[in-house]
């Protein structure tokens, strides 16, 4: 697992997506609680919570490498590196969705490929505004869409986060949002956002005390006893009530004290 975090760092900006399944039955708090514990930050599906419940994680393979065409290209355990880093090779627009676009689309989709993508949308829409051949117009539109979709999405993920109050979280995105699409109106209006949010009191408070939480879940990890870390968890609770890292330390506690498996 250590060794997964660190590959996940090396690799999670340069177009490669992470998730990890636990395999021993814990709850959704509890793995929150290990994550923070381990300082694990990549994501962890909860395999109750999930669509792989039915599937025997015991004797599956430890680590799945998929390219960008859906093709397992590693299954197993061991050095799988080097399967991220040949299938990086072979990703010539990351996150496009495609490997080709006709010549004259090629500079916006080579923007793309950068996470320009405010300058991909532009330089698709000049093509688009030429009335070019069908060929060049699928691309364009093709590029403009990805854009579009991608705004869209981390949009909804920031409107979820600020929602569930995970703001620092929402900073992240926010952050991308505003360089991604720098000097388009995406960008600008995210921009104006992150300020906003910066200055914001409860904002602030909440970044505060997820701040704290972290600390005291990583402090947690030296306990020797369940029965200390849940005291750390309540104590937590009692200094923060009000705030969503306090709902979150005390639910946490409740599925720790009610675990066969947790320790």
């Amino acid at each position: 697992m250590p060794h997964f975090q660190k590959t996940f760092e090396a690799y999670k900006d340069k177009g490669v997506s992470f998730f990890a399944v636990e395999g021993d039955g814990l709850t959704k708090y509890e793995n929150q609680a290990f994550a923070g514990e381990w300082g694990y930050t990549f994501p962890i599906v909860t395999l109750a919570d999930s669509k792989l419940s039915g599937y025997d994680m015991v004797t599956m393979p430890i680590v799945f490498v998929i390219n960008s065409f859906g093709r397992v290209v590693f299954q197993g355990n061991g050095d799988y590196e080097k399967y991220i880093e040949s299938s990086l090779e072979d990703l010539k627009y990351p996150y496009l969705g495609k490997d080709e676009v006709v010549g004259d689309a090629e500079k916006a989709a080579e923007a793309f490929g950068k996470g320009e993508y405010a300058k991909a949308k532009e330089l698709a829409n000049e093509l688009l505004s030429t009335e070019p051949g069908d060929d060049v117009a699928a691309d364009a539109k093709y590029i403009v869409a990805r854009t579009d979709s991608i705004a869209s999405d981390w949009q909804a993920k920031i409107d979820a986060m600020k929602g569930e109050r995970r703001f620092d979280e929402a900073t992240t995105y926010l952050e991308k949002l505003a360089d991604h699409f720098k000097g388009s109106e995406i960008g600008d209006k995210a921009d104006e956002e992150l300020k906003a949010l910066k200055k914001d009191k409860d904002a602030k408070a909440e970044s505060k005390a997820r701040a704290s939480l972290a600390k005291t879940l990583a402090a947690n990890k030296k306990m020797k006893t369940k029965e200390d870390k849940l005291s750390a968890l309540y104590k937590f609770y009692e200094k923060n009530e009000g705030t969503a890292a306090a709902d979150d330390a005390k639910a946490m506690a409740e599925a720790i004290k009610n675990s066969s498996k947790y320790k």
